[in-house]
């Protein structure tokens, strides 16, 4: 697939940054429907009405990628509402500290960081990827990572954790997909 034209698109993260720029990139390659989470109700509100002014709909959710709750519900109502999502852009990321890692402010930089980066991506897919499967069209399943997923970084081992392990995940699935016949080259 090297276009979303013609699919159903869920950015997580959308409000700002990357997934706005992955929002944008999606209404100018002619999604058929465009939902956005984030948990930046403000910005996300103003991203989303930028947006509407083009010619794809678009459903703007507040939601915490890192609560199970929060995902569950969303992701029942975007399916009941807008049916199955073919490109799902797990984008939802977050740093905390600047520290070593004795120093952190404790377990709530601990738990908010892997939370959003590592078990976030895990749960958004799951609610998903079922309907993804069972559609029978094309879909693609993304998870933004970064290179400290890949290499090790002082000051950052918490974040370099959240990301080797969404990471590794990815791959994993990846290979799993792979071996239930549910792939295409």
């Amino acid at each position: 697939m090297r276009s979303v034209a013609g699919k159903t698109v869920l950015v997580t993260g959308a409000a700002a940054g990357l997934g706005r720029l992955f929002a944008e990139r999606a209404v100018a390659e002619g999604a058929t429907a465009l939902v956005l989470w984030d948990v930046d109700e403000q910005a996300l509100t103003t991203t989303a009405a930028e947006l509407e002014q083009g010619r794809v709909p678009v459903r703007a959710d507040v939601v915490d990628v890192s609560s199970p709750e929060q995902v569950r519900r969303a992701a029942e109502s975007v399916l009941a509402e807008v049916g199955a999502v073919q490109v799902l852009i797990n984008n939802a990321g977050i740093v905390r500290g600047n520290t070593y890692f004795w120093e952190h402010d404790g377990v709530d930089d601990v738990e908010a960081v892997m939370g959003v980066n590592a078990v976030g991506p895990m749960l958004v897919a799951r609610a998903f990827l079922p309907a993804m499967i069972d559609s029978g069209s094309e879909c693609r399943l993304v998870t933004l990572a970064s290179s400290a997923g890949l290499v090790s970084n002082p000051r950052m081992a918490v974040y370099a954790a959240s990301k080797w392990a969404a990471v590794g995940w990815s791959d994993s699935v990846r290979l799993e997909l792979d071996q239930a016949g549910h792939t295409r080259v």
